[in-house]
């Protein structure tokens, strides 16, 4: 299961600096002087992975443009600001947070600003530090180790934060297959169980399975990166 925050345990943290423009992120804030936050990483049930960047300082439309235009991937954006707004990108390969994962280690914040990018994971005690290191700059040979040091507890990047606060939407069985998936380590890292095995503990198909994931799922980013103010703002027009 994923660790929490405050549980003492000793990790140490690793940073790297990225400033090849073949990742999105770093490219978009060169190009237009801005700033790109990796707001959350949350795995998908087809091996791919929805990243959630706020831009500040550019119209997130442009981050959009440059993932179809030069990595062929699908992107959105979810909302638009005064002065940026959040894009929602789907990826699988080639991405250094998910390198970082799947090399055991848990990514903290991926953010660039004005072209340089930063990279920052905890790694367990119980995991190799040096093998994670070396994984991570074999997969991505333009990044750099700016940092290594000791420090307790682990913040996830990657999964649900606040899980009780978001259930209110959800309907009693997605509410079950979420839990089920969670104890069964689905959204672990590395994965504990696969979507066979959450089907047969469900005793429902696949295509099921992955039908009732994906709506829970919708529904708990919508609510994650919900306004309050809107509410508000509303009320103030009417």
């Amino acid at each position: 299961m994923s660790q929490q925050s405050g549980n003492g345990r000793a990790v140490t943290r690793v940073e790297f600096a990225l400033s090849d423009g073949s990742y999105p992120f770093v490219s978009v804030s060169a190009a237009e002087s801005c700033s790109v936050i990796l707001e959350k990483c949350l795995p998908q049930t087809d091996d791919t992975y929805a990243e959630f960047f706020s831009v500040e300082g550019a119209r997130p439309g442009r981050l959009v443009e440059r993932i179809e235009d030069e990595n062929g991937g699908t992107a959105r954006v979810i909302e638009c600001t005064s002065d940026g707004g959040l894009v929602e990108i789907n990826v699988r390969d080639n991405c250094p947070v998910v390198s970082l994962a799947d090399a055991g280690a848990v990514p903290q914040t991926a953010r660039s600003v004005d072209g340089q990018g930063t990279i920052v994971a905890d790694v367990p005690s119980q995991t190799d530090t040096a093998a994670v290191i070396d994984s991570f700059l074999t997969a991505h040979s333009d990044a750099e180790l700016a940092a290594k040091k000791q420090r307790e507890s682990i913040v996830p990047l990657f999964g649900f934060q606040n899980y009780a606060s978001h259930t209110e939407p959800l309907t009693d069985r997605q509410q079950e297959v979420l839990a089920t998936a969670h104890e069964a380590g689905y959204y672990s890292w590395p994965r504990e169980a696969t979507a066979a095995d959450l089907a047969s503990l469900l005793n429902i198909s696949e295509p099921t399975l992955h039908k009732h994931l994906r709506a829970a799922e919708q529904k708990l980013v919508a609510t994650m990166f919900a306004c309050p103010h809107d509410d508000l703002a509303a009320e103030g027009d009417s």
